[in-house]
């Protein structure tokens, strides 16, 4: 057993990988300025109208895969670390890297200890709808956290039986002729949870018919990387017949998701209008719907595997980045929403000039969670003292005594900072933009 943990750990890191994650977030961090700022489009003209018809399927189509995709990555990095890590140094690493978060989000960012006991029972309601998250944009980060905890007996034993029947049905899958069998066997998975359990509930946030779905990509992403060289095989494979049928799908998936009789057959709930659970159109858009998302994650994943698989002094930075970022964006860009409306540069200005608003602002914190010791597990940085001794200016002086003046210098920064998220998402609510 040691040895074959052994060989596991000597597996090449995947670069592309990383650099999905880090380009999917960067997109996240858009595709939210864009859907919280859409109220201030107006059509002027028939240019504008194409303009903004445009960016609004750009966002539809978007919307379809962009969590997929991330949860799948998800899954993978889970599988690159599970190789070495016993489950309850997994389970203890998961618990801290993303309940922490989750926690700090919860009650300091979004300002849950006004009311500490309303909202620890909303944090432990199921499915409470999105207008009553405690949790804000952070239920990505609660969901993972539940299914990694559920997975975990799975993972343990797919890890103890690296040629066991579950890699070996992976395996099995990927040698199908052609790659039709990643193709078509994950598709039609999501397409039973779509056909069963979305005409009941309308999804949203990750909850209802959408927690199986997106779990269903995390168990995808991880099952995928055991089975090791096989899957880099055949997504290089596909490649070109998926680059092909992807937008095929998506022009399919957009004519349907309009032209269907069944009200909201996309994102479910239509029981609720009086419109029978299961139906052909109803079965029809679960399939597209599935292959339409699962073609997309394809897509990406076997252009970045041929594309983006190297190493850069960027990867390792911008990746450390990518979950401070996401946790502090949306008070940063409802404050930027708020400021250009007013302003009134018009909404592609706006736009534009909020976007980077929001990276820049997205960076100087980072900047600064990352130096204070204590603040870094809050925002979800690994490690701790070690990490940062050697960033600047910790690593011009082995003076014990001026690095822990830098170290308290950096944590009133870190409270101060915090500080300011809150006054700029109290702003911005009061400007009306939330």
């Amino acid at each position: 057993m040691n040895l074959q943990i052994g060989e596991l750990e000597k597996s090449p890191r995947r670069y592309d990988v990383d650099w999905l994650r880090v380009i999917l977030f960067g997109l996240l961090i858009w595709f939210h300025y864009v859907v919280f700022s859409l109220v201030q489009i107006e059509e002027n003209d028939g240019n504008m109208r194409i303009v903004n018809s445009s960016l609004l399927i750009v966002i539809e189509v978007m919307h379809q895969w962009r969590l997929a995709a991330l949860f799948v990555i998800s899954g993978m990095g889970t599988s690159f670390a599970f190789r070495r890590r016993t489950w309850k140094t997994y389970v203890a690493e998961r618990g801290a890297r993303l309940g922490i978060p989750l926690l700090f989000g919860t009650y300091i960012l979004w300002l849950g200890i006004i009311d500490p006991i309303k909202t620890t029972a909303r944090l432990f309601t199921i499915f409470i709808g999105a207008d009553n998250i405690p949790y804000g944009h952070l239920w990505f980060i609660y969901n993972l956290l539940i299914y990694s905890f559920l997975l975990t007996p799975l993972f343990a034993h797919v890890r103890n039986n690296p040629e066991g029947k579950v890699v070996h049905f992976v395996r099995s899958v990927f040698r199908i002729r052609h790659g039709l069998g990643i193709m078509l066997i994950p598709p039609l998975i999501l397409a039973v949870n779509g056909i069963l359990f979305k005409p009941w509930e309308f999804g949203e946030v990750g909850m209802w018919w959408e927690f199986p779905r997106y779990l269903l990509y995390f168990l995808f992403g991880y099952l995928m990387i055991t089975a090791k060289d096989e899957y880099f095989q055949v997504i290089d494979q596909i490649r070109i017949p998926v680059t092909i049928l992807m937008p095929i799908l998506t022009i399919s998936w957009f004519l349907f998701s309009s032209l269907s009789g069944v009200p909201a057959v996309m994102e479910g709930g239509w029981v609720r209008d009086g419109h029978p659970a299961f139906s052909i159109d109803a079965t029809i858009a679960s399939l597209l719907q599935s292959f339409h998302a699962w073609f997309w994650c394809l897509f990406i994943f076997s252009w970045a595997s041929k594309l983006l698989n190297r190493s850069s002094i960027w990867l390792t930075y911008l990746n450390e980045a990518v979950y401070p970022a996401y946790i502090v964006h949306l008070h940063l860009t409802f404050f930027s929403i708020a400021v250009f409306e007013i302003i009134g540069t018009g909404y592609y200005v706006g736009l534009t000039f909020g976007a980077i608003f929001v990276m820049v602002g997205v960076m100087i914190c980072f900047e600064i969670s990352r130096r204070a010791r204590f603040v870094r597990p809050l925002f979800g940085i690994n490690r701790g003292t070690n990490e940062v001794e050697k960033l600047f200016p910790y690593n011009q002086t082995e003076n014990p005594s001026v690095r822990i003046l830098f170290s308290i210098l950096f944590h009133i920064l870190s409270i101060g900072m915090t500080t300011g998220l809150l006054i700029l998402l109290i702003s911005a609510s009061i400007l009306g933009a939330i």
